[in-house]
């Protein structure tokens, strides 16, 4: 996957009122942090607290184990950071810790404790079992727009949470959402903050980053964006949800970028003439171009295809997206580029995701009626972030 700055305009840093927002209103949160989290813990404080087992993934910086709590049995996905390989990034290191100890949230993957050694840095983190939103849906072969609001709502629950804490996500794809129980759809979850950043009022992030079918038009554009990007990419989410495919896709990032920052779409009446005009409606308002008209966390919430307040058809839609979502997605495990918290990798490299954060990606295509059928390619993150 070709990143921002090779296809669209070079990566600029992060703007210089982004970098004063850090040093004011965070600067004494981030200079607490590094004090705080000075070596304190010594490889055996893990090991008598906690039993690791097999490995569950890896990434560039991490790898990831399972860690069963000796004093109940009760199981953890560990996430062990080196810090050899992360050297010189502190600030990546210290911006998930300080997501994640702010997170305590029913649809949000939790941080339970940490342990800070000379050499590696352990989070014991929620053990998901449940697998990604996509492979789940072509699993079960049930799945109506009743199932996809009701996940929908919970997805943007943790958005808004995340946003009313001044936190901004910048990666939510279906990798990163993952439910937490094998035996049912009940529950979904949110989870890597690799990307994550804290803003306030007057920030104003720059960097270029994310997944390129799920990446904001403003974040392309580099002219300034804000927590508007999740509900972005929470609309292409939903799209897919429904149809199997992405509003927009192109196998040249460049092309893709121009469609992406155009905002063109459309619903194809072969693939959406069982869905209601009350879903399609709420999807044109979550992908406005202009961020200053696109819905906000709490206005998807109040929608009435999320309230419930008008009657969502019951068709099983699961045939029609299971079959664009095997044949428009291939499944494959690209390197990350960020340098920023590592994508760390699943069990498998196909369709159950049991960590908390996920490298596995898929690939997507639109429907072959449409286009040519295009090659394999990783949704990769795109760009630097710090």
């Amino acid at each position: 996957m070709a990143s921002v700055e090779n296809a669209a305009a070079p990566t600029r840093p992060d703007t210089t009122n982004e970098t004063k927002t850090k040093k004011g209103v965070f600067g004494k949160a981030f200079a607490s942090l590094k004090n705080k989290y000075v070596a304190r813990h010594a490889k055996t404080d893990v090991e008598k607290k906690y039993k690791l087992g097999r490995e569950l993934g890896t990434g560039n910086f991490a790898v990831v184990k399972l860690g069963t709590k000796r004093s109940c049995g009760t199981k953890y996905a560990v996430k062990i950071i080196d810090k050899a390989l992360c050297a010189g990034k502190d600030d990546m290191i210290e911006m998930e810790l300080a997501v994640l100890r702010q997170a305590s949230h029913p649809h949000i993957v939790g941080m339970h404790e940490h342990f800070d050694t000379p050499s590696h840095l352990y989070l014991v983190l929620d053990y998901v079992e449940g697998g990604e939103l996509f492979d789940r849906i072509v699993d079960e072969g049930n799945f109506t727009e009743q199932d996809a609001s009701r996940i929908t709502k919970q997805m943007t629950e943790a958005i808004q949470y995340l946003h009313d804490r001044k936190i901004v996500h910048r990666d939510l794809k279906p990798e990163n959402l993952l439910f937490a129980s094998k035996d049912n759809t009940d529950r979904i979850l949110v989870t890597d903050f690799g990307l994550a950043k804290l803003i306030d009022d007057q920030t104003t992030l720059m960097t270029a980053c994310g997944t390129p079918n799920y990446v904001a038009p403003e974040i392309l554009l580099q002219k300034g964006y804000g927590k508007e990007v999740d509900v972005w990419s929470l609309g292409v989410i939903l799209y897919i949800l429904l149809c199997g495919y992405p509003p927009f896709y192109d196998e040249s990032d460049a092309v893709l970028f121009e469609m992406i920052m155009k905002g063109k779409f459309d619903f194809d009446e072969r693939y959406w003439r069982d869905v209601s005009k009350e879903a399609k409606s709420l999807i044109r308002n979550m992908l406005i171009v202009d961020p200053a008209k696109r819905l906000s966390t709490q206005q998807v919430l109040s929608h009435p295809w999320i309230t419930g307040i008008t009657d969502l058809p019951n068709v099983n839609l699961s045939k029609s997206i299971s079959t664009n979502l095997k044949k428009h997605f291939s499944y494959v495990t690209p390197q990350v580029k960020s340098p920023e918290q590592p994508k760390v990798a699943t069990t498998r490299t196909t369709t159950t995701t049991t960590t908390t954060a996920a490298v596995t990606t898929k690939v997507a295509t639109v429907p072959e009626a449409a286009v040519p059928a295009p090659t394999a390619r990783a949704s990769a993150p795109i760009g630097t972030a710090v």
